[in-house]
């Protein structure tokens, strides 16, 4: 059933009928005095989730759109060279969070941290799942999970494959859609959350992903390609090549493929709003619209991917909260904060007990200051030839520290281990390293690197080298994970014909180069 469009704007009337009045109900710990001046407590009422009174509980709606650059969002960015005015809605009624940033540069495993609030070397899922790699564990607690013991309606609507079933999320909703393909448009994946929304008389928590500006892009709103662009050259080898469309190498053509990409996103999370106006259910939700990664464009040696690197362009994601009734609409914070933080100030708002073991925190009331350091990592070091890292696949992850003034990075190469600092204040994009130290030891880690702290300036790392010794013990967690190896058939074991389809999905998205 086609969804009716309701032409919605940042003055948009509420479509529930019978709205109910207000009340002076309280959420019990974690809401009302933990907002920001002027963000008055919304009633949110659900007994089993810590609350009290007798009106109708929020619905709590995750929006994520796959793959988005935070300078990508027109009304994050007034230079973005994509428009997209229904993220905009949520950001003219929502709290802009503009220092957030992804753990990790890759889809299942950045979505697993938004879902337990818990960073990738602790829920153990530190690349795309392909031939039996690490997936979720049963006994994680997830936000799904937590809203169906509630009493909650769940269901999850996600538009690629690195996001199926086996990866471990599924457990906690009542219904988890996914493609039949290796990706589908984020109009259909919005379809599936309407028919089910319909079916749904109480509360729910619902998880929209849309998968339309992740590569391969597909053309969109493009006009026919015509002559004149750039084609082949040495730059051509810095396109992967499942982004490649003949020969074509002009960087313009792809940045503008990828800005078609995010408005088209834009249409579909359209689409998403008005599911929730045409239920009645937009004002009193709260609303969630973030990302797991964003998109490198030319900024590095690789072009128009992700997965490589921890900089500034892959990790800073877009987050709006749209709380219920627009409270504190306009208003943004520029503390450091993760995705990790995500479950935790969710489950803070609502006034529920938060589970143990989470590496995130609330960031409302006193978590509002957010991270003094905040961590993250690529995927693995893929096998374009490009490519200076080593050895190839998850033993050349990148690793990176961030603080309100610096980011250092550390990076595995032929050469070594180096590092890089960053200037976060003078050069925010991260692309003019403060200095090149270059290769200090042979790639070990341990007394060999307390070698490579001595010679970085003591300015870079205050502390008596805190952060390089943090870049150093990620590395010895990930290593200790057993991950240095590619997850390859066993010698002389055919491929099976389930593996061969899952290699040639995540093949077709540029996961897998084998």
């Amino acid at each position: 059933m086609a969804l009716r469009p309701l032409g919605l704007s940042v003055t948009a009337v509420n479509a529930r009928k019978e709205a109910p009045e207000e009340s002076s109900c309280r959420l019990g710990h974690g809401a009302c005095g933990h907002l920001s001046s002027g963000m008055r407590c919304a009633s949110l009422c659900v007994i089993s989730l810590g609350l009290a009174c007798g009106q109708r509980p929020v619905d709590v709606v995750l929006i994520t759109v796959d793959t988005l650059r935070y300078d990508h969002v027109s009304g994050l960015n007034p230079d973005s060279p994509a428009k997209t005015p229904n993220m905009d809605l949520l950001v003219a009624q929502g709290v802009t969070y503009t220092q957030a940033y992804s753990p990790i540069s890759v889809t299942g495993p950045a979505f697993c941290t938004v879902m337990t609030g818990q960073r990738p070397g602790t829920h153990g899922v530190v690349m795309n799942v392909f031939r039996g790699g690490n997936v979720l564990s049963r006994e994680t607690p997830t936000l799904a999970k937590v809203f169906k013991a509630a009493g909650y309606g769940t269901g999850a609507f996600v538009s690629g494959f690195t996001l199926r079933r086996n990866l471990g999320l599924a457990r906690g909703f009542d219904q988890y859609s996914t493609p039949y393909r290796s990706r589908r448009d984020g109009g259909e994946t919005a379809e599936s959350m309407w028919a089910w929304m319909q079916t749904q008389p109480g509360p729910t928590f619902s998880w929209y992903h849309s998968y339309d500006a992740h590569g391969p892009l597909e053309p969109y709103n493009d006009p026919p390609i015509t002559a004149g662009l750039k084609r082949g050259g040495p730059n051509l080898a810095r396109i992967p090549e499942y982004q490649r469309i003949e020969d074509i190498s002009d960087v313009e053509f792809f940045s503008a493929r990828y800005a078609s990409a995010v408005e088209y996103s834009d249409e579909a999370v359209g689409r998403v709003l008005d599911v929730l106006h045409n239920t009645g259910r937009w004002d009193d939700a709260l609303i969630i619209l973030t990302a797991d990664h964003g998109e490198t464009l030319d900024e590095r040696e690789l072009w128009f991917d992700h997965g490589t690197t921890p900089y500034e362009e892959q990790l800073h994601v877009p987050l709006v909260i749209r709380y219920p009734r627009g409270e504190g609409g306009g208003q943004s914070a520029d503390a450091l904060v993760g995705l990790e933080d995500l479950m935790p100030t969710i489950l803070d708002y609502l006034g529920q007990a938060l589970p143990d073991g989470m590496d995130g925190r609330s960031f409302l009331g006193e978590g509002a200051a957010g991270h003094e350091v905040l961590r993250g990592e690529s995927s693995h070091c893929k096998g374009e030839d490009i490519l200076t890292c080593a050895p190839k696949g998850p033993g050349g992850k990148m690793y990176a520290v961030r603080t309100a003034e610096r980011t250092t990075v550390r990076r595995a190469s032929t050469d070594g281990i180096s590092y890089e600092r960053y200037d976060r204040v003078a050069d925010r994009p991260e692309r003019h390293p403060l200095e090149r130290p270059g290769a200090t030891h042979d790639g070990s880690v341990g007394e060999d690197s307390g070698y490579a702290r001595q010679q970085m300036p003591r300015e870079w790392d205050p502390g008596d080298g805190s952060a390089l010794k943090t870049l150093d013990e990620m590395a010895a967690v990930r290593k200790a994970m057993n991950l240095d190896e590619p997850n390859t058939e066993p010698a002389g074991q055919a491929e099976s014909e389930s593996e061969r389809r899952e290699r040639e999905a995540l093949q077709a998205l540029g996961y897998v180069d084998l």
